[in-house]
C-alpha cells in the first residue's frame, strides 16, 4: 500500500475504494489510455500461500475472468481487460451508475412483485447465456447484483467465486461461500451445475421480495443447518412469484425447476401474457451430472423440471429432506466431542435466561468520534452502511471512514456490529470467526473473553470482540508501522462507547 495513486498495467489509476469483500477490492480507476472510468476488482490473495500456490491462484483467476469476459448479455457485467499486477489479478470491468441490490434492500425494503419479477427475468437469462458457454456463476445473491439507474438488472463477479473455493486458497474444513445462497449440493461439496445457481437465483428472489432470504439463522452453522434439511416457509409478499420461487428452493437438483419453465413462467408475469401451466414432468431420480466447466450435450430428451410449476401452483410443493450434521461439513476431521458435562447441561428455561442487552446495534458511526477517526484516517469522508450480512442474511450495522477522494493516501477504517440472539450465541459467533481465520490469531483478553486480533487477506489489522450480545469488528488498512496497535486503539474507543449505550 502506497501513500500516491497507483497505477495498474501502466494504465489504470486506481482513484479510491469503492468497496471490498473477503477476497478482493473494488476501486473506482481511471483509464488513462481511453480516458475513462472504469471499476477495478483486485484479488487479493490470503498471505499463507506459497509462491507456486499465489501463481496457481493467479492463472486461475486470469481464466475464469477471461471466460466472463466472452459472455456477451445485456445482464452481465463487462469485462474490458484482466491484468496482473505484484502477482495479484485484477479485473477491469465497467464503472456501472447505482447500487447494489443488497444496499437497495437495506435502504427501501423489499421490492414489490412485479420488480422482483423483472429482475428475476434479467438476471435468469445472464445465467442461461453463461451456461451455455460453460461458466457457471457460483454465488448469485443480492450483493453481487447491481441496479443500474435506469432499472436494468446487472449481474457481477463471475468467476470469483471459484476462485474463493480453490483449495489451495483455504485452510483444510472451512467453507468458503455465502451460505445462506448456497445450494445444499454445494454445502455438501457434492456435484453442483447449473441448477446451482438457480437455487441461489431462488433464494435471491425470496430475499427481494421479503426482506431476507429464505434459511436466515442468527449463525453461519444455524444457516448451513437450515440450508440442509429445513424447507422454507412460503413467502407472504411474493404474491404470484410464490410457486417459481418455491419450485427453485427444492433441495434436490434434479427435480428443481429448470430454467426453461423459470423463464416461461417470469415472462408470463412481466408481460402479463399468462399461459396455461405445463404438464407434470414424469419423477426424476438420477443425481445431477458432474459440470466441468463446458458446455454438455444431453443424452436424451431433457429432462423439464416444469412439474414442479404446477406442483407449487396447486400448493403442494413435496419436501426434500436431507438428514445432515452441519458441524461434520463444515469442522469435518477437526471437531473434538464436547466434555460430558457440555452435553448433560440444560438449556436455560425462558424464565432463567439472560437477557439480551441489545436489541438492536446501535449506529456505529456515533461509537467513534470525528478526533478519533482523523488519528486513524487523517482527512477522511465516512458513511453508513445497514445491508444485512452475506453469510447469514441477518441484520448488521457499519461505518467506513476512508481516505477522502481528494486528500494523498488510502486510509481505511471499519467498525461492523452484529446483534446475536443472546451473550452465548454471540461467544460462538467469535469463536467461528476466529476458527476461520486464515492469518495467526493473538487473543485479546483485555477486550473481553473471547476477543482476538488476526490479519485480513489484504493484510490489513483485525480485531473482533464482544459486549454482551454484540459482535464487533475492527478492520484496518493503512500501511503504517503501528496498524496493529492503533486497529486496537480503535476497538477500545468503540467498546468503551458501547459500554455506556
Amino acid at each position: 500500500m502506497t501513500t500516491s495513486p497507483r497505477t495498474l498495467a501502466g494504465r489504470y489509476r486506481l482513484v479510491r475504494r469503492l468497496g471490498e469483500g473477503g477476497m478482493g477490492v473494488v476501486w473506482l480507476a481511471h483509464d488513462e489510455l481511453l480516458g475513462r472510468d472504469v471499476a477495478v476488482k483486485e484479488l487479493l490473495l490470503p498471505g499463507h500461500l506459497s509462491a507456486q500456490q499465489r501463481e496457481h491462484a493467479a492463472q486461475r483467476a486470469l481464466r475464469e475472468a477471461r471466460a466472463a469476459a466472452l459472455l456477451q448479455h445485456r445482464s452481465i457485467v463487462t469485462v474490458h481487460d484482466v491484468v496482473v499486477e505484484e502477482g495479484g489479478p485484477c479485473i477491469v470491468m465497467d464503472l456501472l451508475p447505482g447500487r447494489s441490490l443488497d444496499a437497495v434492500l437495506a435502504a427501501d425494503g423489499p421490492l414489490p412483485p412485479d420488480r422482483v419479477a423483472r429482475i428475476g427475468l434479467e438476471i435468469l437469462g445472464a445465467l442461461r447465456t453463461a451456461h451455455a458457454q460453460g461458466v457457471l456463476h457460483r454465488d448469485v445473491k443480492p450483493a453481487n447484483i447491481f441496479l443500474r439507474e435506469d432499472g436494468r438488472a446487472i449481474l457481477t463477479d463471475f468467476g470469483i467465486a471459484a476462485l474463493e473455493g480453490d483449495a489451495t486458497l483455504t485452510r483444510p474444513g472451512t467453507l468458503i461461500g455465502s451460505p445462506a445462497y448456497m445450494a445444499p449440493e454445494r454445502v455438501r461439496d457434492d456435484l453442483s451445475g447449473p441448477a446451482s445457481d438457480l437455487w441461489s437465483l431462488g433464494a435471491t428472489l425470496y430475499a427481494l421480495a421479503e426482506g431476507r432470504p429464505p434459511f436466515a439463522r442468527s449463525s453461519m452453522m444455524g444457516t448451513l443447518g437450515a440450508v440442509l434439511s429445513d424447507e422454507p416457509a412460503p413467502p407472504r409478499a411474493a404474491g404470484p412469484l410464490e410457486p417459481l420461487v418455491m419450485g427453485l428452493l427444492v433441495k434436490d437438483p434434479a427435480a428443481r425447476l429448470d430454467a426453461e419453465a423459470a423463464e416461461a413462467f417470469l415472462r408470463g408475469l412481466v408481460t402479463g401474457e399468462h399461459t396455461a401451466p405445463p404438464p407434470p414432468a414424469a419423477p426424476v431420480t438420477s443425481p445431477q451430472p458432474a459440470y466441468d466447466g463446458r458446455p454438455t450435450v444431453p443424452a436424451g430428451p431433457p429432462k423439464t423440471g416444469r412439474g414442479w410449476l404446477v406442483a407449487a401452483l396447486a400448493g403442494a410443493v413435496a419436501t426434500v429432506v436431507v438428514v445432515v450434521t452441519v458441524l461434520v461439513i463444515v469442522l469435518r476431521d477437526r471437531e473434538e466431542p464436547p466434555p460430558p458435562a457440555a452435553r448433560e447441561t440444560p438449556s436455560p428455561s425462558p424464565s432463567t435466561a439472560e437477557p439480551v442487552r441489545f436489541a438492536t446495534a446501535p449506529a456505529p458511526c456515533g461509537l467513534i468520534t470525528a478526533e478519533q477517526a482523523g488519528e486513524l484516517v487523517r482527512t477522511f469522508h465516512n458513511h453508513a452502511d445497514e445491508s444485512p450480512d452475506s453469510d447469514t442474511g441477518q441484520p448488521r450495522k457499519e461505518c467506513v471512514w476512508q481516505t477522502s477522494a481528494t486528500a494523498e493516501g488510502d486510509e481505511r477504517l471499519r467498525l461492523t456490529l452484529r446483534t446475536a440472539a443472546s451473550t452465548a450465541a454471540a461467544r460462538r459467533l467469535l469463536a467461528e470467526e476466529r476458527e476461520n481465520a486464515t492469518e495467526r490469531v493473538t487473543p485479546l483478553s483485555a477486550l473481553g473473553e473471547a476477543a482476538f486480533a488476526t490479519t485480513g487477506p489484504d493484510g490489513g489489522a483485525v480485531v473482533f470482540f464482544g459486549v454482551g450480545n454484540l459482535v464487533s469488528e475492527i478492520r484496518y488498512d493503512s500501511g503504517r508501522e503501528r496498524q496493529d496497535e492503533l486497529a486496537l486503539q480503535a476497538a477500545r474507543w468503540a467498546r468503551t462507547s458501547l459500554e455506556r449505550a
